[in-house]
């Protein structure tokens, strides 16, 4: 039975990245007939907080990712944890290292002077059984370490292959620290174990880490899962996905309005060889396979999201995107005509603004204000509406006089400007008769105010 799991440290907001690995995870134990586990992994209590978990859940919940166990939490565990690495002591597959923070410093810094990565030199590795215990029953602190017998490491990577690791690669690692918490190596170990996880699908990100669980895990007598590492999201300038990007958490694309999915469809599908783009959840389920996700990098796209969002609100029935975007019924026709302009849910409601808002769009009202003949369309169409003799647009248009030089573009600008208090939008002819009058003769005299005062 395939058991997998995807297990965030709560220190922070789901991470777009983050959450193509729970895809990842979700869609593969689907696709299998498996068991998706949920694992915090929250002994860092310091920077664990409950609210992050809860939005992380919450987070999932909206992508569709539904968990079959958990959440299970690893602060919950350390009896467990410390018990193991108790266990390793007993058998002489760890020891008690008593080194302070200037001895390590200085034994990194002649291991990079060797030419080699900074690492612990070994000073406890051969202390006696009864000296260690002396040490420690002085109440001298101590971490525990695993003794690594540094033979090289190779293992298949269910999307790289056979990756291989030398001798000396896994070193004598921390696993519990000097307040007898468990190190991330040991706890991830050791709930792999217990969980009965057969597969560890993950960000390429943690292929260092896994020579070295694979290693703990055999000397706990357990058998080491199989390990596939995916691409990670980058950047245009091909840097880690950051802030610096733009939105880079799930939250953040939920407040700028793009639904769950297009989120999904577009983090499942890239980097991946595909037969469509466009697929829905149980397609997306049926075609996915490790072999069929690609190990390179991906450049996280912003404006390909948002051509899936925009495909997505599109197909979307009228009466689920009211109640999306959080607008009532009575809009149906209104949301019907902007529809196709809009890439979000924000943008949705922006543009059902026209109808309801003598306001002007920056950009629209700076265009206004560049233009001479503005002014006297303005006076031209305001007593027109305001006769009340509903007038359709090709009527108005028919009974303005452009004025001498102006491009009918222009004027069909200008024209929309009043309209819509945009630059932007659907075609003129369909959104003219759904704006009210009240609010075009509104926009007209603010911005008559306006260049008056201007």
């Amino acid at each position: 039975m395939v058991r997998v799991r995807f297990a965030p440290s709560p220190t922070g907001h789901l991470h777009v990245g983050n959450a193509k690995t729970a895809l990842f995870n979700w869609l593969f134990a689907r696709r299998n007939g498996g068991f998706f586990v949920l694992r915090m992994e929250d002994t860092d209590v310091e920077r664990s907080d409950a609210a992050y978990e809860s939005s992380i859940t919450e987070d999932l919940a909206w992508l569709g990712i539904a968990w079959d166990e958990g959440p299970l939490r690893q602060s919950e565990r350390l009896d467990i944890y410390r018990s193991h690495a108790l266990t390793l002591l007993e058998k002489g597959l760890a020891y008690r290292c008593f080194c302070g923070e200037e001895e390590l410093a200085a034994a990194r810094q002649r291991s990079v002077a060797r030419g080699e990565p900074p690492r612990y030199d070994g000073k406890c590795r051969d202390l006696s059984a009864a000296e260690a215990l002396r040490l420690a029953e002085e109440g001298r602190p101590f971490t525990l370490r695993f003794r690594s017998d540094g033979r090289p490491i190779t293992f298949h990577d269910g999307i790289r292959g056979e990756l291989s690791f030398p001798r000396g690669h896994v070193d004598d690692l921390i696993i519990l620290r000097k307040d007898g918490t468990p190190t991330y190596n040991l706890a991830v170990v050791v709930d792999d174990m217990l969980m009965g996880i057969t597969h560890v699908i993950r960000g390429g990100d943690h292929i260092s880490n896994t020579p070295k669980q694979i290693a703990l895990i055999s000397a706990l007598g357990g058998r080491p899962p199989e390990y596939a590492h995916h691409s990670l999201l980058i950047g245009p300038d091909r840097k880690p996905l950051s802030k610096r990007h733009g939105a880079t958490r799930v939250k953040d694309f939920r407040a700028m309005g793009i639904v769950s999915e297009a989120l999904v469809n577009f983090l499942s599908t890239m980097g991946r060889s595909i037969p469509a783009e466009m697929m829905d959840a149980g397609e997306i389920v049926r075609t996915f396979s490790l072999d069929s996700v690609s190990a390179s990098d991906n450049i996280f796209d912003m404006e390909k999201l948002l051509w899936f969002n925009r495909e997505y609100l599109k197909r979307m029935p009228l009466t689920e995107l009211l109640e999306r975007a959080g607008i009532d019924t009575s809009g149906a026709e209104k949301m019907s005509v902007v529809r196709e302009n809009a890439s979000t849910l924000t943008d949705l409601r922006e543009y059902m603004e026209m109808f309801d808002r003598a306001e002007f769009r920056e950009s629209a009202l700076r265009y206004l204000m560049k233009m001479d003949a503005a002014g006297e369309i303005a006076k031209a169409v305001r007593p027109r509406l305001a006769a009340g003799n509903g007038l359709t647009f090709d009527e108005l248009t028919s009974a303005l006089a452009a004025p001498p030089g102006l491009k009918k573009r222009d004027l069909f600008m200008i024209l929309r400007a009043f309209i819509t208090g945009r630059s932007d939008g659907p075609p003129l002819r369909e959104v003219f008769p759904l704006v009210p009058v009240e609010i075009v003769t509104g926009r007209i005299d603010a911005y008559l105010k306006h260049r008056h005062e201007g």
